[in-house]
């Protein structure tokens, strides 16, 4: 008896371990699918709702109209102000010109005139001697250039309280289309027609910027045609001494924002 009891309990013993082994595995090999499982669906959420983000529009949608008389006026009688409306391989499409804008409102009154800081207008016409080197026929398509503050208000009024807040600067402290010293625009083929770049002027996408193209040209969102189109914008407005800012393939500043903020004004409205 004795002995069958200690054969009995060898049997247990030399089992139990065995089948511990195994459900360890098992255990582990879940607890790696749920964690899979929950990455993915978070980076299909932020995916979703990231490109899914649209302001809502206004229900009355306004003219800006007095706003904009001031600017012009203001822009015009400062000296350090130059108007590249005409410049030569340059034209205007100013979004916020139209009701066609994250805003939804028209805050420039439809006036389709653009003026940047003296220093910003140099490096655009270094910019536009490039392009029509490398891109004969080309133009450089003015999306928004110096934007008074009246505006920058509207267009933070947009993302104010939602996740995408950093998107736009606040008025208080600017951005530096604030300063005069930053452009939005695209560029058009010999042919007048704008390249395609993947996503739309002032998209909240994180493939809207050079940060996210990778992780979009692998999914499929973005083709190769698409960011080659981008790189096009990049090598020319780099190569007269532009900074592209990384979440929005449109957006360059004429300096780095550090340096901007230590030698330029802000405008005063």
């Amino acid at each position: 008896m004795m002995c069958n009891v200690k054969c009995v309990k060898g049997n247990n013993t030399s089992h139990i371990p065995h089948f511990s082994f195994h459900i360890d595995i098992l255990v582990g090999l879940m607890f790696r699918i749920l964690l899979t499982v929950l990455f993915l669906g978070v980076m299909a959420f932020a995916h979703e709702t990231d490109s899914l983000f649209v302001p809502p529009k206004p229900d009355k949608p306004l003219r800006y109209c007095s706003s904009v008389k001031k600017w012009i006026e203001f822009a015009m009688a400062d000296s350090n102000m130059v108007e590249i409306t005409r410049l030569k391989g340059v034209r205007m499409d100013l979004r916020y010109a139209t009701f066609n804008n994250v805003t939804g409102h028209d805050l420039y009154c439809g006036v389709q005139r653009a003026f940047v800081h003296k220093d910003a207008a140099a490096k655009l016409r270094k910019a536009v001697k490039i392009m029509e080197r490398e891109m004969p026929g080309s133009e450089l398509v003015i999306f928004d250039a110096s934007r008074p503050l009246y505006a920058q208000e509207a267009l933070r009024k947009t993302v104010r309280g939602t996740p995408y807040s950093a998107y736009v600067s606040s008025p208080a402290t600017g951005g530096l289309h604030n300063f005069g010293l930053a452009l939005d625009l695209g560029i058009t083929d010999a042919d007048g027609n704008l390249l395609d770049m993947g996503t739309d002027f002032d998209s909240f996408e994180r493939c809207a910027g050079e940060v996210g193209e990778a992780e979009a040209l692998k999914s499929g969102r973005l083709t190769q045609e698409q960011v080659d189109n981008r790189n096009k914008l990049r090598k020319i407005m780099r190569g007269a001494g532009w900074v592209p800012l990384g979440s929005e393939w449109w957006h360059f500043n004429a300096y780095p924002s550090k340096y901007v903020r230590e030698n330029y004004p802000k405008f005063p409205l």
